[in-house]
C-alpha cells in the first residue's frame, strides 16, 4: 500500500524551482507557492488531511519537521546528462515536469493523487449514457447474468475486480450519486436489501464478519476523475476490517450517525463505512481531506495478502470470482430455497 503525508522538497536554482513548482499541484498534495515560508501548522494541517507537502529548499526550515523528507533537484534542460546519470531524484524542467514528479512520488510509494487538472469537471449528475452500470441495466453491457438480487429499487452483482469470492456491490436502479440522495423510504430499503444480503453471504461463505462501506460522490461531482464511477453502489465484503479499525489504520476522524441521517451529507464526497455493531454508520465527508482511490480496497488487499496492486480493479478484474460467486449463491439458493426468507425468495427467483 502506498504512503501518504510526506515533505518533499524542491532544490535548484531559485527561478528553476519557481518555474516547476507552479505546475506541481495534486490532490493529494499542499504545493507551498515559490516565495512563501513553510510552517509547522501547514505541514500538521496538510498531514491530518493525509496529504503531502511540497515546498522550495529556500523556504523551509530543517527544525520545522521531524517527518520523512525528499528531496528532488530541479535542473534545466540543458543540464549535461552525465551530471543526472546516478540522480532518480531530478526534474527536468520541460513540459511534462508533473509527469516526471508523479513517477518520482511513486517509485518512493508515495500516492499523492490525480493532477488536479485530471477532473470531471462535473457541475451535476453525469449522463446515463456514459455510466457503466446504466448500461449494464440496459443491456449494452452484457454479462446479465451477474445480478444475483432485484428489489424495487435495488440490485446486487459481484463487483468488478473482485479478488475474494462473496464481494458484492448494492446498486439503485436511479442513477444518482451517491446514497446520500435517496429518500427516506429507499433508505429503509436499502436497509432490508442489506440484511439480505448478508443472510445470503453468511450461509453461503459461513463468514460472520462481513464489511460495508460507500465512497459516496458529492452531488456537484466536483474534483472528481474523468473514469470514476459516480453511480451509487455500497460495497459488501467478507473481511475482519470495521470502521473502528479503518479509523485506526487510516487517522482520519469519523463522525458516527445513523443511516437516516446519509441525507445531510450529500454536498461533499465521503466516506461511510458501517460500525461493528451494526446499528449505526461511521462517516468522514470533510472536502479537504485526501482519500486515496479504491483505499478500502488497498487496506483489503493488505488483509488478504495480495500481490502489488491487486486490489485496482481497472488493472485487474478478477472475472473468475465473480462468475464463481454467482454459481456460489445460486448453489445456496436452490439447495436452502425451501428454508429461505420468503422476500429473499421474491428477489432472487429470477436466479434458479
Amino acid at each position: 500500500m502506498q504512503k501518504t503525508r510526506n515533505l518533499f522538497i524542491l532544490t535548484g536554482l531559485p527561478e528553476d524551482v519557481s518555474c516547476v513548482i507552479k505546475s506541481l499541484q495534486f490532490k493529494g498534495m499542499v504545493t507551498v507557492p515559490y516565495g512563501e515560508n513553510v510552517t509547522n501548522n501547514l505541514i500538521n494541517k496538510a498531514f491530518a488531511n493525509n496529504k503531502s507537502v511540497l515546498c522550495s529548499e529556500d523556504y523551509y526550515s530543517e527544525e520545522l519537521s521531524n517527518t520523512s523528507i525528499t528531496k528532488i533537484r530541479v535542473v534545466s534542460s540543458n543540464t549535461s546528462l552525465d551530471s543526472l546519470c546516478n540522480e532518480s531524484k531530478t526534474i527536468i524542467i520541460n513540459d511534462n515536469c508533473s509527469d516526471q514528479f508523479a513517477q518520482i512520488a511513486n517509485n518512493l510509494g508515495y500516492d499523492i493523487g490525480d493532477h488536479k487538472s485530471n477532473s470531471s469537471g462535473l457541475n451535476g449528475t453525469p449522463t446515463i449514457k456514459d455510466c457503466v452500470y446504466c448500461k449494464y441495466l440496459s443491456g449494452y453491457i452484457g454479462e446479465n447474468e451477474r445480478t444475483v438480487y432485484r428489489s424495487k429499487n435495488f440490485f446486487v452483482m459481484p463487483t468488478l475486480g473482485q479478488f475474494v469470492c462473496g464481494y458484492l456491490l448494492i446498486i439503485p436502479f436511479e442513477h444518482i450519486m451517491s446514497n446520500a440522495e435517496l429518500d427516506s423510504d429507499v433508505l429503509k430499503e436499502f436497509e432490508t436489501v442489506l440484511e439480505d444480503i448478508e443472510y445470503l453471504l453468511k450461509l453461503t461463505y459461513n463468514n460472520s464478519n462481513i464489511l460495508v462501506w460507500e465512497n459516496g460522490t458529492g452531488n456537484s461531482g466536483k474534483g472528481k476523475a474523468k473514469d470514476s464511477i459516480v453511480h451509487s453502489h455500497v460495497h459488501i465484503c467478507p473481511s475482519s476490517l470495521n470502521s473502528d479499525k479503518i479509523e485506526i489504520l487510516s487517522g482520519f476522524p469519523f463522525e458516527t450517525i445513523s443511516i437516516s441521517e446519509l441525507s445531510n451529507y450529500k454536498e461533499h464526497s465521503y466516506l461511510l463505512i458501517r460500525s461493528p455493531e451494526y446499528s449505526s454508520w461511521k462517516i468522514n465527508n470533510n472536502p479537504e481531506l485526501y482519500i486515496p482511490r479504491q483505499y478500502v480496497r488497498q487496506l483489503l488487499a493488505e488483509e488478504y495478502n495480495l500481490p502489488d496492486d491487486s486490489w485496482n480493479w481497472r488493472k485487474y478484474y478478477f472475472k473468475k470470482n465473480m462468475t464463481k460467486t454467482v454459481e456460489d449463491i445460486r448453489t445456496t439458493l436452490i439447495t436452502n430455497w425451501n428454508t429461505l426468507p420468503e422476500r429473499i425468495k421474491n428477489n432472487t427467483s429470477f436466479l434458479i
